[in-house]
């Protein structure tokens, strides 16, 4: 019985998990979609705006996405000048990836928006739940 009910709590967190995810990607998707840009697009510009020039290697494990969807976003971007392929002076084997002065004026652009889309979403959970919340996720995520 105590298994059973269990079950039943892991399936109903997964379920608001999966929710929550949903809706903080619709709001995500719905205001990078006013900037012509996907998802996977700025995931890649946020990673960059982060940490710099990188391999695309680690964009992928970074984004948990394949190096061929890394590949096909690249090339999109690269499209767009908002950034370009540089290879590694250390190792010419690795493809570096960095923003392109345009890639970080649409992050200067677009980051505020963002950030006040995230605000926006979390609202209804205090400071101490945010901190809490994040504490156990980060354990269901190592």
């Amino acid at each position: 019985m105590a298994k059973q009910k269990k079950e039943e709590q892991v399936l109903d967190l997964y379920n608001l998990v999966a929710k929550a995810h949903d809706k903080l990607k619709k709001v995500h998707a719905k205001h990078l979609g006013t900037e012509k840009l996907t998802t996977p697009q700025f995931g890649v510009l946020d990673v960059l705006m982060r940490k710099g020039s990188i391999p695309l290697k680690k964009i992928s494990d970074e984004l948990m996405v394949t190096g061929a969807n890394i590949t096909c976003v690249m090339d999109n971007l690269e499209k767009e000048d908002l950034v370009r392929r540089v290879h590694s002076k250390s190792d010419r084997r690795v493809i570096n990836a960095e923003l392109t002065p345009k890639g970080k004026q649409k992050l200067d652009k677009i980051y505020p928006e963002h950030v006040r889309g995230l605000n926006e979403f979390s609202k209804k959970i205090s400071d101490a739940e945010m901190k809490q919340l994040a504490t156990l996720l980060e354990k269901l995520s190592a």
